[in-house]
């Protein structure tokens, strides 16, 4: 029972890392020894587990439900073990999310800081990207999105409000046409995501109201975006409180071009109710009650 425990665990690691070589690293174990337990497993079932897609494993119909099991076991393991040790009742325990890029920087940093104040046991790991919620949660605990996410089987909270504004470097500024009238942006180049990538309608609405922009560079990093206009390379449509932070850009026509925008966390109630994954997002939505005007944004006099 134990070695079917074991192979059920790294089975979820294996999805969890997208690979046999990722799910060793992490254990300890040679890409043919995970090979050949994944292969037992699957043999057990009667059935294909894990297929590839998108160059990364994948769970099958029938591979969700042992996902789904191994969960199961690893919640369990780690409420169990979460009083024992040095730590008193401290929670500990890996916290798995799928998260957009800059709010991971600057947002999750600040809420990991007081969490390893607090539980110092509990480990984030991130994938960081924004997009739509995904219908199955599998080898993550929770998301975060950005716009109100369209869930049936999960549960969604809204987080925080944030706004997108339109930024240039003071370089940029001097060198190019004068912009007067909030119009005249429109005769500038764009800095922004890869329009082809990028489907959630938050962030392609604004967009459509600068008709006239042709895009100069895109990029799937906001992040990417703040240092692109620091450069120079156009007029960047960006994350008001990551621009402040970066400093060095000049916020144009605020009472105008402000767009409104929310992050939204989607997850499962039992993942939800699991101690470590509590800890984290009691912190996220206290480190962004904490960041509310920041985030934001708001014009001045508004």
């Amino acid at each position: 029972m134990g070695h079917d425990v074991d192979n059920l665990l790294l089975l979820l690691s294996v999805v969890r890392h997208g690979s046999y070589a990722g799910a060793g690293a992490s254990l300890g174990l040679s890409h043919t020894t995970v090979s050949r337990r994944i292969a037992a497993v699957e043999k057990s079932a009667g059935a294909r587990l894990l297929v590839r897609a998108g160059g990364v494993w994948e769970p099958t119909e029938l591979g969700r439900e042992f996902i789904a099991a191994a969960e199961d076991i690893e919640h369990t393991l780690g409420s169990l073990t979460s009083g024992v040790g040095g730590q008193g009742g401290s929670v500990r325990g890996v916290v798995r999310a799928l998260v957009p890029e800059g709010f991971g920087g600057l947002v999750i940093g600040e809420a990991m800081r007081r969490l390893g104040e607090t539980h110092p046991l509990v480990r984030l790991e991130m994938i960081n990207a924004a997009r739509r919620a995904r219908a199955n949660l599998v080898g993550i605990d929770f998301e975060v999105v950005v716009g109100r996410p369209e869930v049936s089987r999960n549960e969604a909270f809204h987080l925080a409000d944030y706004s997108l504004g339109l930024y240039a470097a003071p370089s940029y500024l001097e060198t190019h046409q004068a912009i007067t009238e909030p119009e005249q942006v429109q005769e500038h180049p764009l800095v922004y995501f890869v329009e082809s990538m990028q489907d959630v309608p938050e962030l392609t609405n604004p967009v459509r109201h600068l008709p006239r922009m042709r895009q100069s560079v895109g990029a799937t990093s906001s992040m990417v975006h703040v240092e692109l206009t620091r450069a120079g390379a156009g007029i960047g449509l960006l994350p008001c409180y990551m621009a402040e932070r970066a400093g060095g850009l000049v916020r144009l026509f605020p009472d105008d071009l402000t767009f409104p925008v929310s992050y939204w966390v989607v997850s499962r109630p039992d993942l939800m109710r699991r101690p470590a994954v509590h800890a984290v997002l009691d912190a996220i939505r206290g480190t962004v009650d904490d960041m509310r005007d920041e985030l934001i944004a708001a014009p001045q006099g508004a």
